[in-house]
């Protein structure tokens, strides 16, 4: 799951793709520019595999990378049940990198201690405190992958807050020496199903792809691939209550997106019979407030339920589009896209139902003129609960991408009337970022929705909304117009 690169130049030289000398301190090419050398430390990164454990005193085949994998391999080593939150056996200690345990400074406990009342205390007053809701702080100090990964997040977000650019240096450092301490974690042959191994998996996930950027803007999905994968080693049964199934519920919208946009295989896991069961809260409120009404758990688990099906039908019917469009493609049996179609209106039906259920909980937003002097609206759409707005996007890009789909499959024609109601959704979705995509989690909550819109967008809109990227950048390295098509001329059409 994590890999180091082989390249031995500095950081920057790495990044230009340009020889670097490997002076030290600092190489020749920064000082002929006059820039600060950024240093030798490799950047990690997540790649997928299989889980292996690799035999103690062996060296590897010279790859590398960590992988995620066979429960079976596991428990044919005499694996802990999945989900054990018993500490590791004495005996037997996963591998765990000194340079972390240096960064967690000589007295780890009360840094620890610190970096609890931390979040505790200035990250509770941001949007972010509900999304980390899922952490469970009593677990810090027992494992050092678990206490690096949450220093480097914690770290990083009051850095971000206080404007404080030493703190969010030192936070990327815990960063990359938390990720080989997961190297090793996964490796084991017992940790790498451990709650708090799976915990710092996520941790470092959210790390790369709400705040850091330290790699390329879409390696957040190669993480939450891998994220995916460990889920599935260790089964539906792992995820089933208490903290596990907290971590599942929380990290669902990701898994998700993942699957929406790098698809492993036809169908998202989490629509599979012997995961729906563990997808939802039901009542439970392992993410939510304590006082949230049992019938708002049920819109927002059928939400989720109604989004795990699309993966199956966007990747199908954008590949019809494309290759349509390069002229490239050979027609699909007529059965082929008889079966999508009936697959898109199913879930177009139960999206439709859910909205339905989703009104009555009087959340509709209200006109408001704009504050955004850039905005290409005089007015936008303003939601008294910010996720309620998420949700609303969520809905109008997910029927953006059904009526697509049943436009490629011929069942129904791009006439008027389709026109204007997919006009009408991608200005509902876009006249909601001024306002939902407000704060640490705005681009969050704004993310999937924006970059269905974008594509259907008028080339006007296109470049705004890729002025607005720019700006949620800073705090969500996600939303990085790298990873945008160009905005179209003005007399080219979407069809």
């Amino acid at each position: 799951m994590v890999g180091v690169p082989r390249s031995t130049g500095c950081q920057l030289c790495r990044k230009r793709r340009v020889k670097c000398d490997e002076a030290r301190p600092a190489c020749g090419n920064c000082r002929k520019y006059g820039v600060e050398c950024p240093g030798y430390e490799r950047d990690i990164k997540f790649v997928s595999g299989k889980h292996q454990i690799r035999q103690r005193g062996k060296r590897g085949d010279g790859n590398n990378s960590s992988s995620l994998g066979s429960v079976a391999s596991a428990s044919a080593s005499g694996s802990s049940s999945a989900g054990s939150l018993t500490p590791p056996s004495e005996a037997s200690p996963p591998s765990v990198d000194d340079a972390l345990v240096r960064a967690l400074r000589p007295n780890r406990a009360e840094f620890i201690s610190t970096i609890i009342a931390t979040v505790r205390t200035d990250i509770t007053q941001s949007d972010v405190s509900g999304f980390l809701s899922w952490v469970d702080l009593g677990r810090l100090g027992s494992r050092v992958v678990l206490d690096g990964a949450m220093s480097s997040l914690a770290l990083h977000l009051v850095g971000k807050e206080r404007a404080d650019e030493d703190m969010i240096a030192y936070s990327r450092d815990v960063y990359g020496k938390s990720l080989v301490a997961l190297q090793s974690s996964l490796r084991h042959e017992t940790e790498w199903r451990s709650s708090e191994t799976l915990c710092a998996a996520m941790l470092l996930c959210v790390f790369e792809q709400l705040f850091a950027g330290t790699s390329s803007a879409d390696s957040w999905l190669a993480h939450a691939k891998g994220i995916g994968t460990l889920m599935k080693q260790r089964g539906p049964a792992a995820h089933a209550t208490g903290w596990d199934a907290s971590m599942l519920l929380a990290f669902r919208g990701v898994l998700i997106m993942c699957d929406m946009f790098f698809p492993q295989s036809d169908t998202c896991f989490l629509s599979l019979p012997e995961w729906k069961p563990v997808m939802r809260d039901a009542g439970r409120r392992l993410i939510h407030p304590p006082g949230q009404p049992d019938h708002v758990i049920h819109i927002a688990d059928n939400f989720f339920a109604c989004l795990a099906e699309l993966p199956a039908i966007l990747m199908p019917a954008y590949v019809l589009r494309e290759s349509r469009a390069m002229g490239t493609v050979h027609e699909p049996e007529p059965a082929k896209l008889a079966a999508l179609a009936r697959r898109a209106l199913r879930c177009r039906g139960h999206f439709v139902q859910w909205y339905k259920e989703f009104k009555t909980l009087s959340v509709m937003p209200e006109e408001v003129p704009t504050r955004d002097p850039t905005s290409p609206f005089a007015s936008v759409l303003r939601y008294r609960v910010s996720w309620v707005g998420s949700m609303h996007m969520g809905y109008w890009a997910s029927m953006l991408i059904l009526q697509d789909a049943l436009v490629q499959c011929r069942h129904w024609a791009l006439d008027a009337e389709a026109r204007a109601r997919r006009e009408e959704l991608t200005s509902n979705i876009l006249r909601s970022l001024e306002t939902v995509g407000a704060g640490t989690m705005g681009p969050y909550r704004v993310g999937f929705a924006v970059r269905i819109a974008y594509e259907v967008a008028s080339p006007e809109h296109q470049r705004w909304v890729l002025s607005l990227l720019d700006r949620f950048k800073k705090t969500y390295a996600a939303t990085d117009r790298a990873t945008y098509p160009e905005p179209r001329s003005e007399d080219e059409q979407w069809e």
